[in-house]
């Protein structure tokens, strides 16, 4: 049995240590760029890790984690801190600790099931006290017509839950015991809800190059044949697949859609500026806070240690005016506990994130995976296209695989 894996991103990584795992010998992972790890590899300038935006591993019961140690990877544990900032209705914003997500003023806990499969359904679910100012911040972070974003679209954005501030939590909680679709909308913070799930994380040891570095390297001793420099014609890769082999899509799927005649849907480019400040920062690192006030550029700042220096990186959802963008990370910050003073921007990126799916893209997606599959049947794994959750995305990966390669659940091949 043969596997070969397009893409060499993280999701292509898993995989490949995942065939190796469930027994296969014969594998090869194809990457366009010189290097493995696609969004996951941040630039390195000066011996510092410039990173993006904020990636994390669980704890050491994290599927992820473990598959990776099994490899040689190491990570450091750290407590798991975040919060956001949401508006008022008067005065100071709202800063609140160890949650990621909007808070906004709003007693009710009553929901209604979407009416349908766009992020303006979604929205629009809730009371008109959290609808409004939802939809509000939606319109800033992506400038594109509600009805046309996907409803998965609120993952990537963090605002899948949402705390009522005027609500009792008592009966907050009731109602996320009893209804599965209040719990899915609304949201307690972790200090008031006694929930222990995101405590701990983990990032790997020595940064995330250094990581990427390694698992190049491991996956070439146990024999992967990883082919850098090499964009895979999808046309070519389907109608040179021989039996016994399976072929793992782990890419874009775009250039797949014309391959397999399939029409390609209409996409959600979205562009966000990224700076990244050096800085000193008293309080808990790794450390991001959400903004959720729809104001200024900056919707995410996360301050984190690189070469035994603080950095400060400020995702902004535009380019923007650098004295206004100190202002915009000191007000999100220093709602917390800590001291911030921002020196130098060390660099300033802008990149398009094909992270949100229109409507019309997930529906396509699901004819393309059927039209590969009809050609391919089970040898054909897709790369888990629309979940943005990597756990969500290696479970689904994993499954696949294993159907592939005939491995029963639970098991590995010897």
């Amino acid at each position: 049995m043969k596997v070969k894996i397009v893409g060499g991103g993280l999701t292509g990584i898993l995989a490949a240590f995942e065939a190796h795992r469930l027994g296969v010998r014969d594998i090869e992972l194809y990457e366009r760029f010189d290097r493995l790890g696609g969004v996951a590899l941040p630039e390195e300038r000066h011996g510092l890790e410039l990173r993006e935006g904020c990636i994390y591993f669980g704890p050491a019961s994290d599927p992820i984690r473990a598959l990776l140690e099994t490899y040689g990877q190491s990570f450091t544990e750290f407590e798991n801190r975040f919060g956001s900032l949401s508006p008022a209705d008067a005065g100071r914003p709202v800063h609140t600790v160890d949650f990621g997500g909007p808070a906004f003023a709003c007693a009710s806990t009553a929901v209604t099931p979407p009416a349908g499969s766009s992020l303006a359904d979604r929205i629009a679910a809730y009371p008109s006290e959290i609808a409004g100012p939802l939809a509000k911040y939606a319109q800033w972070h992506l400038d594109a017509d509600l009805a046309d974003v996907h409803e998965s679209a609120a993952i990537p954005m963090a605002i899948n839950r949402v705390v009522p501030l005027g609500a009792d939590v008592r009966a907050l909680a009731e109602a996320k015991r009893r209804d599965p679709l209040a719990d899915e909308l609304l949201a307690i913070p972790r200090a008031q809800w006694g929930h222990t799930n995101n405590l701990t994380a983990s990032l790997p040891e020595g940064g995330f190059p250094t990581f990427l570095r390694r698992c190049e390297r491991a996956l070439r001793q146990i024999g992967v044949k990883i082919h850098e420099r090499n964009l895979v014609s999808p046309r070519h890769a389907i109608a040179t697949h021989g039996k016994g082999e399976v072929l793992v899509w782990a890419a874009n799927p775009t250039p797949l859609f014309k391959a397999l005649d399939v029409r390609t849907p209409r996409l959600l480019p979205k562009s966000f500026s990224t700076y990244v400040f050096a800085a000193r920062w008293t309080g808990p690192r790794p450390f991001y806070v959400q903004n959720f006030t729809a104001e200024g550029a900056c919707f995410r700042a996360y301050a984190y240690e690189s070469s035994g220096r603080t950095l400060v990186t400020a995702e902004c959802v535009r380019e923007a005016d650098p004295t206004d963008l100190r202002y915009e990370v000191h007000r999100m910050l220093c709602g917390f506990e800590g001291d911030l003073a921002l020196g130098e921007i060390l660099c300033t990126m802008i990149k398009p994130r094909w992270i949100y799916h229109s409507v019309d893209a997930v529906q396509q997606l699901k004819l393309l995976r059927n039209a590969a599959r009809d050609r391919l049947g089970t040898a054909f794994v897709d790369g888990a296209w629309e979940p943005y959750a990597k756990g969500e995305k290696f479970a689904q990966v994993n499954a696949a695989l294993a159907a592939a390669l005939g491995v029963q659940k639970g098991r590995a091949a010897a």
